[in-house]
């Protein structure tokens, strides 16, 4: 009789103050969580939030992030994005900002994750994080065409040491800029550090190559409109100072070729190269590589 009363007793104080279930929800919820269940992880996290409000019950932040967390997995990006910008309102929770990004660069939300990078970028003052908002703020306004977004991100990261393939990122974004020169002397600089990275390779060997070809063509065609004595040496002089070009193209599609010997891409470059150069048993070597 005594335990019924007593049964009877925690049921109606549970009835009167809604905030004494919370403890069990809260376990449940993390359980559910701990066990990958996040369905019902967020099921009871809504829950308690909901009674805690409710009843003015201050809610630890460990649990909206896991409600957050939850949410991620079970694709409520909005819901997500709604929790974390309020955890993100704190200074002291800045480094939830790389699981949130993370979120949504994996659901291909480009501006949005640019747009967190770019307002909480002044409040990052850990050396990971510093880093891994300017290769993303480079990545995603490269994904944008957003070249000079790029280079000015660049130019402001300070002493902050950038992964290889940002820098080459940042030199594709001079590229497109039309400043040729500071994109080769920043490739050149990767390359001293990275020596054997294809990335920077290729870039710099096609730059060459597209350079130079771009350049015969030109002269050639108009050589071509004009041919006498004086064009003529004006074609020869010129020429020479294009076959730099190709020899650099060649040099490093060579190299290139060490690492990855059938890549036919290297092989058609070296072999229009040498016919440039007026190698014809180079290139006769390559066009038996390509049959």
């Amino acid at each position: 009789m005594n335990r019924f009363i007593i049964l009877l007793a925690a049921v109606l104080m549970t009835a009167c103050n809604p905030t004494a279930k919370l403890p069990n929800i809260q376990t449940q919820a993390d359980a559910a969580f701990n066990q990958a269940d996040y369905n019902k992880a967020y099921t009871l996290y809504k829950e308690y939030i909901n009674v805690a409000k409710a009843n003015q019950v201050n809610i630890d932040q460990a649990l909206y992030v896991k409600q957050a967390q939850s949410c991620a997995q079970l694709n409520k990006i909005d819901e997500a994005s709604a929790i974390y910008d309020n955890l993100l309102t704190n200074d002291a929770n800045i480094k939830y900002i790389s699981e949130y990004a993370q979120m949504l660069q994996s659901n291909g939300k480009v501006d949005e994750e640019l747009s967190l990078w770019t307002k909480h970028k002044n409040k990052l003052k850990e050396a990971n994080l510093l880093k891994l908002s300017t290769e993303r703020i480079i990545s995603l306004n490269a994904a944008k065409s957003q070249h000079q977004a790029v280079v000015d991100t660049y130019a402001e990261k300070g002493n902050v040491n950038l992964s290889k393939e940002t820098q080459l990122t940042y030199i594709k974004a001079l590229k497109a800029l039309k400043k040729g020169h500071a994109a080769i002397k920043s490739c050149n600089l990767l390359l001293k550090e990275y020596p054997n990275y294809i990335g920077a390779l290729e870039w710099k060997a096609k730059y060459y190559y597209d350079k130079a070809e771009k350049r015969y063509k030109y002269e050639m065609n108009k050589y071509n409109k004009k041919k006498n004595a004086t064009t003529y040496a004006y074609l020869r002089r010129d020429l020479k100072k294009i076959s730099a070009d190709f020899r650099i193209a060649r040099d490093t599609f060579i190299k290139l070729r060490k690492q990855d010997p059938k890549n036919k891409s290297y092989i058609k470059y070296l072999k229009n190269a040498y016919l440039r150069l007026e190698q014809k048993a180079e290139a006769a070597k390559m066009d038996k590589l390509l049959k």
